[in-house]
């Protein structure tokens, strides 16, 4: 699989955090929040996007949980290693397997009961990579896909979203929100049938049991 690393490095050492880090697969879909850190023994790790949750660790610690990450232990190292060396070398910019241009997409969704928005899931690139938290939100134009953001307040007090991960060329765009907004249609089709059918079931076990032609 195709992509690219950008390194942007920081220019404070003292600072935990070196440079952050963006990727590009196959030249469509671009993944940003990306950063290298230095642990206190001197190591330095790569850290995916992600947020913090509700829940803590054994020790009271908080709990991150991942948006974008590889999900084979191959993929992850051999992107984990690259980045790292990428920032060594002082390269701003290194390709790897720049003849493989075709990604893969799959996609899960499940509908939501949140009323914020109609289904949440996630899409994989290849068998490597998961891009976590993609939403269908309805609008009055119609359903429309909303990627995983990022919220930063500036000093005034404003919220800006920044997309941590979008795709980056209008025909790779519309492929995937046309296939996400598809499944999720899909999901919501098959649960409303198998709701409807769950009513019918309990009507037919009503009439049965009470011996009346309909209800």
């Amino acid at each position: 699989m195709k992509y690219s690393i950008k390194i942007n490095k920081l220019s404070n050492e003292d600072w935990n955090t070196k440079a952050f880090v963006s990727l590009v697969f196959g030249d469509k879909l671009k993944v940003n929040d990306i950063t290298i850190r230095q642990a206190q023994n001197g190591a330095l790790f790569v850290a995916m996007p992600g947020y913090k949750t509700s829940k803590t660790d054994e020790q009271g610690n908080p709990v991150y949980k991942n948006i974008c990450y590889p999900i084979s232990a191959e993929f992850r190292k051999e992107l984990f290693d690259n980045i790292i060396q990428a920032f060594k070398d002082n390269k701003k910019e290194v390709s790897v397997h720049p003849e493989e241009d075709k990604i893969d997409i799959g996609i899960t969704m499940q509908q939501s009961s949140n009323n914020s928005f109609k289904c949440i899931g996630r899409f994989y690139i290849g068998k490597d990579f998961v891009v976590d938290g993609v939403k269908i939100i309805d609008s009055d134009k119609g359903p429309f896909v909303a990627m995983p953001t990022k919220s930063k307040t500036d000093g005034t007090g404003k919220t800006e979203y920044n997309q941590i991960c979008y795709p980056i060329t209008k025909e790779f765009r519309e492929e995937l929100y046309g296939a996400i907004l598809d499944k999720g249609n899909e999901v919501v089709q098959k649960n409303e049938k198998h709701n409807a059918d769950m009513v019918a079931a309990l009507d037919e076990g009503y009439i049965e049991r009470e011996g009346l032609p309909f209800r």
